[in-house]
């Protein structure tokens, strides 16, 4: 067994389930939680199904029973040596953008899966994920219908996360935008811890050109794991005094995160020339310029919501334009990320050569 261990090229973890039982789980809770990237065993003597389930459910890849045989061990690590090289296939990571609404009604659900479609249209591969805790609106508003696992429950399998297990959580939408659901129940309670949540977006973004995020309002755990993780924060307001007070309130505590501005965008959903604040008094009140600004075209938007089915890109509307042109910025900054990466290696592959070697 130790030998097996030694030349697996993964961590991982024994944990002994008969000295005490609860102490294991505990354990191993903890150690899923701080190394989401490790892997635990857990062997013991017992075969209840109940002393298997609640090992699993706590976070052990593997269960073995004793005595611990060499060639399940070897087993098992082929196992999760082919999921770790699963993950390092895709070696360019996916961008993941965040929206979070300044306050409650502000359209994050909408602009989010309008932002999503047009990249989906634009054959991007990308994935919508609704990141509320219950009682989402995302899969209501593309017409899917629900699904009866969430993002949270596929975030709470962070040890069996791979990309077959992920295809029995995703809704598909006639566009080719994958969708992660929320919580249909009202008093929903998930396990997900934040790293958890971390470690879920990092492997969505493995495996998706764009990652698009539906959060609630609220800087939450959870919300503060998905912006951790995220390339670009976009917070969504209104130009109503609310919304541009709990907008400043999120930058200034986003900075003492340490989060600079480059990487939060502001966009200023309903706008209207006409509206009750101009947009040189938003600008002035957060210190930053608006991002970009959504047309206010609430009564199409609405009709859509209420028909299940989005507003086209092939419509001729404001909002379809402005729409348009965020998904144009967002994939125009994505291929000169990539331009830059590329020339970084080459760069890099150019300065080994002259020392006579490229590693």
């Amino acid at each position: 067994m130790g030998r097996a261990l030694e030349r697996a090229q993964t961590h991982i973890c024994i944990i002994d389930y008969d000295q005490n039982a609860e102490e294991a789980i505990w354990v191993t809770e903890r150690l899923r939680s701080e190394y989401p990237d490790g892997y635990i065993f857990g062997v013991s003597a017992s075969s209840e199904p109940q002393r298997i389930i609640a090992a699993m459910r706590a976070g052990c890849a593997e269960y073995l029973l004793k005595p611990v045989q060499n060639e399940r061990v070897l087993e098992a690590v082929a196992r999760m040596e082919a999921k770790q090289k699963e993950k390092a296939r895709s070696k360019v990571r996916g961008k993941i953008i965040t929206l979070l609404g300044s306050k409650g009604g502000t359209g994050v659900t909408s602009l989010a899966l309008h932002l999503a479609l047009e990249l989906a249209e634009r054959q991007w591969k990308c994935v919508l994920v609704d990141q509320h805790p219950a009682l989402g609106d995302a899969s209501l508003y593309l017409g899917t219908g629900r699904h009866q696992y969430s993002f949270y429950e596929l975030a709470s399998n962070t040890d069996r996360l791979d990309q077959e297990l992920l295809q029995g959580f995703l809704l598909h939408h006639d566009s080719g935008l994958h969708l992660l659901d929320s919580p249909e129940a009202v008093d929903a309670i998930h396990r997900a811890p934040p790293p958890a949540v971390e470690h879920t977006l990092a492997f969505l973004a493995d495996i998706y050109e764009f990652v698009v995020v539906d959060c609630p309002p609220g800087l939450t755990d959870v919300t503060l794991a998905c912006i951790a993780q995220s390339d670009q924060v976009v917070i969504v307001m209104t130009a109503e005094l609310p919304s541009v007070r709990n907008t400043v309130r999120y930058m200034e505590h986003l900075a003492k995160l340490g989060y600079n501005s480059s990487s939060i965008h502001i966009v200023l959903n309903r706008h209207s020339k006409r509206g009750p604040l101009g947009d040189d008094r938003i600008e002035k009140a957060l210190g930053c310029p608006i991002s970009l600004r959504i047309p206010n075209n609430y009564s199409e938007v609405i009709r859509a919501i209420n028909a299940g089915m989005p507003i086209s890109s092939a419509n001729k509307s404001d909002f379809a334009a402005a729409i348009k042109k965020w998904a144009h910025e967002v994939v125009s900054t994505n291929k000169q990320e990539k331009a830059k990466a590329a020339a970084a290696v080459q760069s890099k592959v150019g300065v080994l050569r002259l020392f006579g070697r490229v590693s």
